[in-house]
């Protein structure tokens, strides 16, 4: 089946056999009631329509019992706090017995002492942690206002610089492309929602409780007007902005939080991160009011605040049709947002195009942090698997910018006239955003790479440096951790291993591949060749970067095979860890890297010691000193020990060889037409540098005069200075 018989036969099953047809760049139904019952044009019914979620329950405060919740709600509080103790009761049953069995073990004289004294170490801290939390006992809690603890110092924020610009003019599209295939879902959360996509509907558009302030790093108000810390640093206590609406209208309250808990732990959701998500992140979660939450870590952390305030909320009257075939019925409904845009039914192409639209009398528009973003009316983006496609609706003028990473289009493919002309302009943004995770990921639950002699091997016959060199110019930097650009918190010591054909070989031969056949290829004594499967998206870079790896991978006797395919097929792959290797990379947000979620051993395989699918720990790395090292850095109370700790877990990462460096930037290259404009204040100069695409700020505007100066110029053939932007890192920073 073609891609376009398959994004055919794909919308048809979801959308109830509609019969859909093209016609002035919109889909037409010929079942209108059909087509808004289950996709972008439904509406979500009244208030009232939604059910009292607290009927049953008497000691409630007032202002809960007035709470109309999803379908399904009533009695999950009781359910919710006895998973939690049944899930702490577990783990610590679980962590004695092996704590017995171990110690048993050590008293045997285990030949694997060290081992052994480490897992046995992480089990003790471990049992210690979740005894400290059962004592908390239950984790969701409705209170009131005399129940807060007196004497708390709120923090506003209110004192870090300005982001944007004044002179920032609100209207008119950006138009985009995406080169990729369109999202197989618009759910936030559920099946395949993690998707490359959902940052540009949702994560980079959706204001949290608290924000990191671009420039400064500091915490600034997102949908908390302010907030508080306990002494023993592990509660927060924030105070829901009053203001703060969804982009339907809704008023956004601690109901939102609670209906979210709901919504994402519930079977119905199917999706297998956020239960745990939960249980592992949030000790407790105390409702004093409509507007006020006290939000408990299970450990004190450096920046407790910013790890509270990642407690997700949900559109509770969206949800009013939540119920077992959720994964389908709101498979194509974009969730409301807090933030400046929302999903755009009316322009939006299925198949196609995806449209955000700037939300009618949004909230936050008139405050500090946000009152100079979000000024385009509409963000359109475009699916386009082909690149020369974009290169060529950019040149033409229909999109408004590009990136420009790929050195070919960077160096040649923009000796352009519209560029030597002045109409297009190129920038260059020095950025401190984290790296995305970006190499060849090794599936350790499988031969080949279940061999470590044979990971480090393929790291050692893998040349990337030639693809950085021969691909990009040399613009690229290749790192060796698997966090970089944390600042502080990255290991500034490792290096990825060179390539060395000697070294190689080494490996490969203490992993038993000694004899090389007629085609130079190493094999065992078995025959068996030395050969590896790389998968990948579909992308013609890692295809030319795949061609030459293969050559020089050769000279070490190793067969490096490839394979590409369409994204979601790629994600699903990889995701239920049925890869040898491949191409990926997670993305990263600041301020301090979590490696729990890709490398804790209990990730990697289930009771059975199979390889566990649908987890993000796709290497299927399992490392008592690893999962040792991760716990003491989620747990580290201060800097310093934070500092050092998210070292040691980078170190072990490196020493596991379950992932190759690849290929990073320490900038984003794109070009843009000149009515694309940015701030140009004391505060803001262009962008500031905590971004990893400065598009992902929203500070950005279209000037309608430059547009119309711009076209009429081409039509007369009248010329502008040509101009390339340089955007250093601020003070100097390399």
């Amino acid at each position: 089946m073609n891609e376009s018989s398959h994004t055919w036969g794909y919308l048809l099953r979801f959308l109830g056999g509609l019969t859909l047809i093209a016609a002035g760049g919109i889909w037409l139904t010929s079942c209108g009631d059909e087509s808004t019952r289950t996709g972008l044009g439904w509406k979500p019914p009244a208030p009232e329509k939604l059910p009292l979620g607290f009927v049953d329950e008497a000691n409630v405060p007032g202002y809960v019992r007035r709470w109309r919740m999803p379908p399904g709600f009533s009695g999950f509080v009781k359910r919710w706090n006895e998973r939690v103790r049944n899930y702490l009761d577990l783990r610590i049953a679980r962590a004695d017995a092996q704590i017995l069995n171990l110690q048993q073990r050590l008293k045997e004289n285990a030949t694997d002492r060290d081992a052994t004294q480490a897992r046995l170490d992480l089990l003790i801290l471990e049992a210690q942690q979740l005894r400290e939390r059962r004592q908390i006992g239950n984790c969701l809690v409705f209170l009131t206002k005399k129940d807060l603890p007196a004497n708390l110092q709120w923090e506003n924020g209110l004192t870090e610089p300005e982001l944007g610009d004044p002179a920032a003019i609100k209207g008119g599209t950006l138009r985009l492309a995406l080169q990729r295939s369109f999202p197989n879902t618009l759910r936030v959360f559920g099946p395949n929602s993690n998707n490359s996509t959902r940052r540009y509907l949702y994560d980079d558009i959706d204001l949290p409780l608290v924000r990191l302030h671009p420039g400064t790093r500091k915490l600034i108000p997102g949908t908390a007007d302010r907030w508080a810390t306990s002494p023993d640093g592990r509660t927060i206590y924030f105070h829901i902005d009053p203001a703060a609406r969804f982009s339907n209208g809704d008023a956004l309250t601690a109901r939102d939080f609670v209906a979210s808990l709901f919504l994402r732990t519930s079977p119905h959701s199917a999706d297998p991160f956020f239960p745990d998500y939960y249980l592992s992140n949030f000790a407790r979660i105390a409702i004093y009011s409509d507007h006020i939450m006290g939000i408990t870590l299970p450990t004190p952390r450096p920046y407790a605040a910013y790890d509270a305030g990642k407690l997700p909320s949900a559109c509770t009257r969206f949800y009013a049709e939540f119920g077992p075939d959720f994964p389908e019925r709101y498979l194509w409904r974009a969730a409301p947002t807090t933030g400046g845009y929302e999903v755009d039914a009316k322009r939006t192409v299925m198949g196609n195009q995806l449209t955000l639209t700037r939300v009618k009398n949004w909230w936050a528009a008139n405050r500090r942090y946000t009152r100079h973003t979000c000024n385009v009316d509409h963000i359109s983006y475009t699916f386009i698997n082909e690149a020369a496609k974009i290169r060529e609706m950019f040149r033409i003028g229909e999109l408004d910018a590009i990136s420009g990473r790929d050195a070919d289009f960077w160096y040649e493919g923009l000796e352009i006239p519209q560029v030597h002309a002045g109409y297009i302009r190129r920038v260059v943004f020095q950025n401190e955003w984290p790296r995305n995770s970006f190499g060849f990921h090794l599936n350790c639950s499988a031969p080949p790479f279940n061999n470590p002699d044979v990971r480090r091997g393929f790291h050692y016959a893998l040349n990337v440096q030639a693809v950085i060199d021969t691909l990009f110019r040399g613009d690229y930097r290749r790192g060796g951790t698997y966090f970089s650009g944390f600042g502080e918190f990255t290991n500034p010591n490792l290096q990825a291993l060179p390539y060395d054909p000697d070294r190689a070989r080494a490996c490969f031969a203490a992993a038993g591949y000694t004899t090389e056949g007629k085609d130079g290829i190493l094999r065992r004594a078995d025959g068996k060749r030395l050969q590896a499967l790389v998968s990948s998206r579909v992308d013609p870079t890692y295809a030319a970067a795949m061609s030459l790896l293969k050559t020089d991978a050769a000279r070490c006797g190793l067969d490096l095979q490839f394979e590409q395919m369409d994204d979601t097929l790629f994600y699903l792959k990889v995701k239920n860890k049925n890869y040898s290797a491949c191409i990926f990379s997670w993305g990263f947000s600041p301020p301090v890297p979590d490696a729990a979620p890709y490398f804790l051993s209990q990730y990697a395989y289930d009771a059975d010691g199979k390889a566990l699918p649908g987890t993000n720990n796709i290497t299927a790395t399992a490392s008592p000193e690893l999962d040792r090292a991760i716990y003491e850095a989620r747990s580290a109370p201060t800097l310093t020990e934070a500092i050092r700790a998210q070292h040691r877990v980078q170190q072990l990462i490196a020493d596991s060889c379950a992932w190759v460096p690849g290929w990073s930037s320490h900038f984003w290259r794109f070009a843009q037409w000149r009515w694309l404009c940015w701030p140009n204040t004391k505060e803001t100069r262009f962008c500031p540098p905590l971004y990893y695409d400065p598009l992902d700020s929203h500070l950005y505007w279209i000037d309608p005069k430059l547009m119309r100066e711009t076209q009429r110029a081409r039509a007369k053939g009248r010329r502008f200075p040509e101009a390339e932007l340089q955007i250093p890192l601020p003070n100097n920073k390399s």
